[in-house]
């Protein structure tokens, strides 16, 4: 995969268009001190090469009740390490699931959930989890609070 080289007005685009996808460009230009025709050619240029993949709603998951919120770490069993790919379709269509992440260590997979109560995120566990056959072990963490990184790039 080809690398893009960010400069210093690219840093700040990014890190405005994670706050707000949806600010204009003229504001957007605005608040950075550049011209507008700048601001768009290089949003422009970030879409083109591939380090702006889209633009998403982030939904809060509390705000339709899923105030439960947690990591499950997730071990494979050695034997069926080649169903990870399958496995990790079927991991992202759980109800509840924000992300998967695939890790290395001891643990194979964690997943950020979010439930309606805790006894709801222990169904989901012996559900989905608990019976699949592929999986060898789960540790669950409660997540109290969650912060976005300012300046992730």
């Amino acid at each position: 995969m080809k690398t893009f080289q960010l400069s210093d007005i690219d840093r700040k685009i990014l890190s405005e268009l994670q706050r707000n996808g949806r600010v204009p460009f003229t504001e957007l230009a605005q608040r950075l001190n550049i011209p507008t025709s700048t601001c768009h050619s290089r949003i422009r240029s970030l879409e083109s090469s591939g380090v702006i993949r889209g633009y998403t709603v982030d939904v809060n998951p509390e705000s339709v009740g899923a105030v439960v919120q947690a990591l499950i770490l997730l071990r494979v069993l050695p034997y069926q390490r080649e169903q990870i790919p399958e496995l990790t379709e079927t991991l992202r269509k759980i109800p509840g699931v924000q992300r998967l992440f695939l890790i290395g260590g001891d643990k194979d997979f964690v997943l950020h959930v979010s439930c309606p109560s805790v006894p709801e995120l222990r169904d989901l566990i012996a559900n989905h989890l608990g019976s699949n056959r592929a999986l060898d072990q789960s540790q669950t963490q409660i997540v109290f609070e969650y912060h976005s990184g300012e300046h992730p790039v």
